[in-house]
């Protein structure tokens, strides 16, 4: 079909308004070609327009999901730009003396988050041994199929039968302690009291509500690893040499003058913030002094964290918990809000995302490929497959790492299937070594004898 029949046959095609002879010969190159493509598969325009609009979502939005590092407004991520920012500004005084604020800053924030997690460990690891305190692990999980469940036997050695001999440890702790005084000042009443007094036992509250919650802090601290790969992909991905991260740039359309007027913008809005190449010493700066520390921290956040949702017994306490946990890893972005400088946050504000993906080639997709896109798409892997997610699968790889993680450090499984506390000893040391909490693998030096054991078969019968 001529290019002067096409054009004739719009209006009918496009259902819209009568157009002149001259009109006809100006139809645009991208009405000629939806009204060919329509014909071609035999569909209305309007079908034809349809089909390419899905084609471009599918070619644009869906397949370049990822294709921007954005670096977000905390004071890891600014320890990042800004000495790049001052290379490009020859090291000017003012510049570098609020990039050294910033490391002073950053180490600020890592002194506070290893603080808190080397308590986390104190806590677990010292002080709950020296209080008597076993691992929660699965005592009472099956509470709802006792007697005869699994995990029915508590740390005492006893059945729960039901709820109402479940408490806390402090709970079951002061109510042992109550009945063995008892015992001992009246010796002679030792039968009576045990007859007249249960203390029950310590356990789980809810075993779903726990996994739930460590599912809900994985998805929280999932973010802050993110801004972590980030920069990993930066560091990867830009050239390895010195370009200049900022520039004063005018357009070229009208005077400044004009510029200003039009568009309402000062003399900073022409300055730009972009990510760009990085000298190789400084991409090894970032990793020994960023990245490395913010893994390490955030692995030992995740871990400490699931550990303490895991080891929390009540049902209220372990919604509480979980949001306060991702505290730690927010400290970072309330030490930028708090103590940076309000040039500091401009920068970061007005700091471009780097594009590590080359989307360029979207923009000149032609209607017949974005058509054919869709008809592909069609033909791609299983439904149930591309259905599921990879941010909800990670975090759920994530947290049944952790909760396996906990299980394999502090629990033992019984033949009969009960998931309870290992043997546990009185640590030697009253402080938590500082070289077992960096390097967590070391085994902790401990009595010879346990304090604690879980009783045996004939025992729990």
């Amino acid at each position: 079909m001529s290019r002067d029949l096409i054009a004739c046959t719009i209006v009918d095609e496009l259902g819209g308004r009568p157009r002149s002879r001259t009109a006809r010969h100006r139809a645009t190159a991208t009405e000629l070609e939806f009204v060919a493509g329509a014909r071609e598969h035999g569909m209305s325009v309007e079908e034809y327009n349809s089909q390419v609009a899905c084609g471009k979502v599918i070619d644009y939005l869906m397949a370049s999901e990822n294709r921007h590092c954005c670096l977000s407004k905390s004071i890891c991520e600014a320890a990042f730009v800004m000495p790049e920012v001052c290379r490009s500004g020859n090291w000017a005084t003012s510049m570098t003396i609020t990039m050294y604020r910033v490391y002073l800053f950053m180490f600020l924030n890592y002194a506070l988050q290893l603080t808190i997690l080397y308590m986390f460990a104190q806590e677990e690891q010292v002080m709950d041994k020296f209080s008597g305190q076993m691992f929660l692990c699965n005592f009472g999980a099956d509470i709802q199929h006792c007697p005869d469940a699994p995990n029915c036997i508590g740390p005492g050695g006893t059945n729960y039968q039901n709820a109402s001999r479940m408490y806390s440890f402090r709970s079951w702790m002061l109510r042992n302690f109550a009945l063995n005084s008892l015992k001992q000042i009246f010796p002679e009443k030792a039968g009576l009291a045990e007859n007249s007094m249960d203390p029950g036992e310590y356990g789980l509250e809810s075993y779903w509500v726990r996994l739930v919650c460590v599912f809900v802090f994985m998805l929280s601290v999932l973010s802050d690893l993110r801004g972590t790969y980030d920069m990993i992909n930066i560091l990867w991905y830009v050239p390895t040499k010195a370009e200049a991260w900022l520039a004063y740039e005018v357009p070229s359309w009208a005077s400044k003058a004009k510029v200003k007027e039009i568009l309402d913008v000062g003399e900073l809005d022409f300055v730009k913030f972009r990510i760009a190449g990085i000298p190789r010493s400084a991409k090894i700066r970032n990793i020994l002094l960023i990245i490395l520390p913010r893994l390490f921290i955030w692995v030992n956040t995740a871990r400490f964290g699931v550990m303490f949702l895991m080891e929390t017994a009540g049902i209220e306490d372990t919604i509480v918990n979980v949001t306060a946990l991702t505290y730690i890893l927010d400290l970072d972005d309330l030490v930028f809000m708090t103590f940076s400088h309000e040039a500091l946050h401009h920068i970061m504000d007005k700091l471009e995302p780097w594009e590590w993906k080359n989307v360029n080639v979207h923009e000149h997709v032609a209607a017949e490929e974005a058509f054919q896109a869709v008809v592909d798409d069609s033909k791609g892997p299983v439904f149930l497959f591309r259905l599921l997610p990879w941010r909800p699968v990670l975090v759920l790889m994530l947290s049944v790492f952790f909760i396996w993680d906990y299980y394999e450090s502090h629990c033992e499984v019984s033949p009969t299937g009960a998931m309870y506390s290992k043997a546990l000893s009185l640590p030697k040391q009253q402080v938590f070594p500082l070289l077992n909490f960096f390097i967590p693998w070391l085994a902790q030096e401990t009595e010879d004898e346990p304090f604690w054991s879980m009783p045996s078969e004939h025992e729990e019968q």
